[in-house]
């Protein structure tokens, strides 16, 4: 079975890049089989943790090495364009954390380089897999929930409180809108897969706990084309909290996420509960939720996708669309809470090049 497996490589070697390791690990579809960082310590280190056939000295020598399959871009934010678009010009499918890039102009530069390659790309916008998630999406498509007016989105942590300026999200042309594009971009694109496109944000945005140049409180209403409003909450200044409430005529429903288990998704379902509650009832009952393992899933997808037997479910267009949200809700904070249309901000920002 392992000579079978979609031979994938890492490129950036920090802790997120070990969080997909072990989703790896956990599966028998893919596996990492070469590893690039400019640090030969760190390279020699993640090949030893988990089993890493090979190593590459450059970037340049990773993508000559036709026995890669795939990228996983795992490196910061304002490096993503330029790390992507050599990957993808090289023949490489290429799988980026989220978000796709840290500005739009980036963003649809990446998008017209996928275009332009036709190569496999796939962003890891995890969230949307939560058993929780899928299962509101069930119930959205078979009409038990009836039809959405509000929905209430919350994911905040710490990490504002941590951060230095030897980190790059302590800076604000590195991580524009600061907790939103780190942890509300989720719920962005979560949202969007549930209620379809988003057409306007209004947003405010503080920097209130934190000492970097960030702001650590964003609160942005999100109105759909569908009809529908949302509200998303992100800060940086608080223990951690994941949760969405969607409101419906014939139901409500309300999950909640320990944020603590984020990082191993295969235990992610054993501290979260999904609970509905139907019009004219008082109780909120327990909404069974299925085992899913959010970053195994959408890497083995990825994988094989490389070799045409899958579809990606987050590709380029999806990303833009929720980085375009981060986008509207800062543009809408220095305007003092003005509204700002999405498709106008993407098409403003053109393709970057």
């Amino acid at each position: 079975m392992a000579q079978d497996k979609v031979r994938l490589a890492s490129v950036g070697l920090g802790r997120w890049a070990r969080v997909l390791a072990r989703g790896i690990q956990r599966g028998d579809q893919v596996e990492i089989y070469s590893c690039f960082s400019r640090d030969e310590a760190k390279r020699t280190k993640f090949q030893e943790e988990y089993g890493v056939p090979n190593a590459a000295s450059s970037y340049e020598e990773l993508l000559a090495d036709e026995a890669v399959e795939g990228v996983i871009v795992t490196t910061p934010n304002d490096t993503h364009k330029d790390v992507i678009i050599q990957a993808l010009r090289a023949g490489k499918a290429v799988y980026t954390d989220k978000p796709i890039a840290h500005t739009l102009e980036d963003a649809n530069a990446i998008a017209a380089a996928v275009e332009e390659t036709g190569q496999v790309f796939a962003v890891g916008h995890s969230s949307r897999r939560l058993s929780g998630h899928r299962e509101m999406k069930r119930w959205i498509d078979d009409g038990r929930i009836g039809d959405i007016s509000l929905a209430e989105a919350n994911f905040s942590n710490e990490r504002g409180l941590e951060l230095t300026p030897n980190t790059w999200r302590w800076y604000a042309d590195k991580s524009p809108g600061g907790a939103f594009i780190q942890l509300g971009v989720h719920h962005a694109d979560t949202l969007q897969f549930l209620l379809g496109p988003v057409k306007s944000v209004t947003a405010h945005m503080r920097k209130l706990y934190t000492k970097a140049e960030v702001p650590d409180a964003i609160m942005a209403i999100l109105e759909f084309e569908s009809g529908p409003l949302a509200y998303i909450g992100t800060g940086w200044a608080s223990p951690g909290v994941y949760s969405m409430n969607l409101l419906g005529t014939k139901a409500n429903l309300q999950y909640d996420l320990d944020f603590t288990h984020w990082d191993e998704s295969h235990q992610a379902d054993d501290w979260s509960s999904l609970k509905s509650q139907f019009y004219g009832e008082a109780e909120r009952q327990p909404v069974e939720l299925p085992r899913t393992d959010m970053f195994r899933e959408q890497l083995e997808e990825f994988g094989l996708a490389c070799r045409g037997q899958a579809q990606v479910e987050v590709g380029a267009t999806e990303a833009v669309r929720a980085l375009g949200v981060v986008r509207a809700a800062i543009e809408s904070s220095k305007r003092n809470g003005e509204s700002v249309l999405l498709q106008e901000v993407i098409e403003k920002t053109g393709t970057g090049e």
